[in-house]
């Protein structure tokens, strides 16, 4: 699956990548910085993009707590999955029920960090 994904680092600046959260191996030589460090400087700036609005959060919250619950009364258990794979199998069942299309063949492609200094 592609996404649009923000570049790591200061700039706002979003290019089509894979769905995947492996940022240390996907840009590798980058400095990425800390996730509080980017926060912190968006208050700082006044930025509330990258913040959640209380309706949003309340809404999350209304649909995960009953399924939190249920799992904690045994009601439902979380599909396990390989750590480092693309999830559990029932996703690729779901997505294909949803009418969503995998693309076969597709080859994931490591971002160096020359590759991304001409994104820029």
């Amino acid at each position: 699956m592609k996404v649009n994904v923000k570049e790591p680092g200061w700039n706002n600046q979003l290019h089509m990548s894979e769905m995947d959260l492996s940022y240390k191996r996907r840009y590798n030589g980058l400095r990425i910085p800390e996730a509080y460090e980017r926060l912190i400087l968006d208050c700082i700036r006044g930025d509330q993009q990258h913040f959640v609005r209380r309706d949003e959060l309340e809404a999350a919250w209304k649909i995960f707590t009953p399924l939190l619950h249920a799992i904690d009364r045994g009601e439902m258990l979380p599909l396990p999955y390989v750590y480092g794979s693309r999830g559990p199998a029932e996703s690729d069942r779901l997505r294909d029920l949803c009418g969503y299309k995998a693309t076969e063949g597709y080859v994931y492609k490591t971002v160096s960090k020359r590759a991304m200094m001409n994104l820029k």
